[in-house]
């Protein structure tokens, strides 16, 4: 599954004890905060050996990897750009560089360095200049001119809701169904 990753190992053993019709279910119903409930907490209990804000990370970016997989979500994920690492971007560089109103640089922040945060924003809003188009996703949510989402239940259900919505309001979702 990965290299060494207990944060990545116990995610996909959740995913596979919670089964992938019950995931779809939830998703279809946007149930989004019972999907964290059922398969992030779990892992965020268990994990001990891992600094907490890497933990958290970790998990959500994986996570939101996964998910965006199932739900058909078009995404780039860990890519470079002008020399800028980014985390990922909805739906792809191709369209960041074409119109980026359209698309979306999230930052899966891993420390609770605020400095080190700050310098990653810069870094993105030289190829994203709108600050509501660049996602940050922490273990607390931070006051800052950009999108935030905490990782805990309730925020990260909005994330996955408000992603959902940014697809569908510009029509980059062309079927509505999960992948099989």
């Amino acid at each position: 599954m990965s290299e060494n990753s207990p944060i990545k190992d116990a995610l996909y053993e959740n995913i596979e004890n919670v089964r992938e019709e019950q995931i779809h279910q939830l998703l279809l119903n946007e149930e989004f905060s019972e999907l964290f409930k059922k398969i992030c907490e779990p892992v965020i209990h268990d994990i001990k050996s891992i600094e907490e804000y890497e933990k958290y990370g970790t998990l959500a970016e994986s996570f939101t990897h996964y998910l965006f997989t199932e739900m058909l979500i078009p995404s780039q994920r860990k890519i470079s750009f002008e020399g800028i690492e980014l985390d990922m971007v909805i739906p792809n560089l191709e369209e960041l560089q074409k119109n980026n109103d359209n698309a979306i640089v999230m930052l899966f922040a891993k420390t609770s360095d605020n400095m080190q945060i700050k310098q990653r924003i810069q870094e993105i809003k030289k190829i994203q200049n709108e600050d509501s188009n660049i996602w940050i996703i922490s273990k607390e949510k931070m006051n800052i001119s950009q999108s935030t989402y905490a990782i805990e239940r309730n925020s990260f259900g909005k994330f996955l809701k408000d992603t959902q919505n940014f697809i569908r309001s510009r029509k980059m979702n062309k079927l509505n169904i999960f992948k099989t």
